[in-house]
């Protein structure tokens, strides 16, 4: 799916309301107590790649990062390569590339390790959505973990969308990122007029992370898609635009709008708690099915409408 390059968080040249973690990260590495292997958690779209993005310009680039807006030049040397991934002293790498993973493939990523940077800095290996790794994958990571070179830094990024193996989180140290209501609507109007987007979804009622948010928003004013329209007709139009793309932020679109509006339903006294529960967890089991069974569209689509119409 081609989403505008600014929902790359590494492109992201901006970062809100997350000062006082940079600092604390930037004053850990002055004071060579930064962890050698850090996690942080926190739900997807509060910004912790972001984060982590802008604490390793500002280590990198530093002459031409702006510490006091946090903010950093997509012209530069360094953005190119990062963009690149010829920077050796930066290993990146998604957990939706890994749910696969051979012999050979770990050998490579060790060699690679382990090799000497061309800049005689330290370097850092960054580990996207960890909790999407395959065990294989994972309990292979965790040997080159466990040996860390003198100037390796493992940061791990936990999106809490799955449980993490209990070997994985004891090795590490993790800091949380938390929004607060305030600050997350806070982050959000910043964004939307950085990226000058038309407001579709209410920020206040979505309860969405800043990053899922623009997102979000961006996609429904694309496929032109509305809460003021059907529910079963959103959904038909999210799972076809996944099945076309096989991407899974429109599963992730379709539980938000399954919980917008079940609540409605609870909001306007139109069912019962327990039926709503029921109807909730029916929608949600076939979700799953369908991604993991790929089943067929439209007996999905006539099952909730049978569900919803019988109720």
């Amino acid at each position: 799916m081609d989403l505008p390059t600014f929902f790359d968080s590494r492109n992201s040249t901006n970062l809100f309301g997350l000062k006082k973690e940079f600092l604390f990260l930037s004053s850990l590495y002055l004071r060579k107590k930064l962890p050698k292997i850090l996690m942080l958690s926190g739900l997807k779209g509060s910004g912790k790649s972001t984060l982590i993005n802008h604490f390793l310009f500002s280590i990198f680039d530093e002459k031409n990062y702006d510490k006091e807006n946090l903010s950093f030049n997509h012209n530069s040397a360094l953005f190119t390569q990062l963009k690149n991934n010829i920077f050796s002293n930066i290993i990146y790498l998604a957990g939706s590339d890994f749910k696969s993973v051979s012999i050979d493939d770990i050998r490579a990523l060790k060699s690679k390790i382990f090799q000497s940077p061309i800049l005689q800095k330290d370097r850092f290996i960054i580990l996207d959505d960890v909790e999407l790794f395959n065990i294989n994958s994972l309990n292979a990571l965790l040997k080159i973990i466990e040996d860390p070179n003198e100037n390796n830094y493992f940061i791990l990024i936990n999106n809490k969308s799955k449980p993490l193996l209990e070997t994985v989180t004891s090795r590490s140290i993790e800091i949380k990122i938390i929004l607060n209501d305030e600050k997350r609507l806070e982050i959000i109007d910043k964004l939307v007029s950085l990226i000058n987007q038309e407001i579709i979804l209410d920020p206040k009622n979505s309860q969405l992370t800043p990053g899922n948010y623009v997102k979000f928003n961006f996609l429904f004013e694309k496929h032109s898609i509305s809460l003021k329209n059907d529910f079963v007709e959103n959904l038909s139009i999210l799972l076809n635009l996944y099945k076309k793309n096989k991407d899974i932020v429109f599963i992730n679109i379709a539980f938000f709008i399954t919980d917008f509006y079940l609540k409605d339903f609870k909001d306007k006294n139109t069912l019962k708690n327990e039926k709503i529960f029921e109807i909730k967890s029916f929608i949600i089991d076939n979700l799953n099915n369908f991604l993991l069974y790929n089943i067929n569209l439209n007996s999905f689509i006539n099952a909730v409408n049978s569900k919803l119409n019988y109720e």
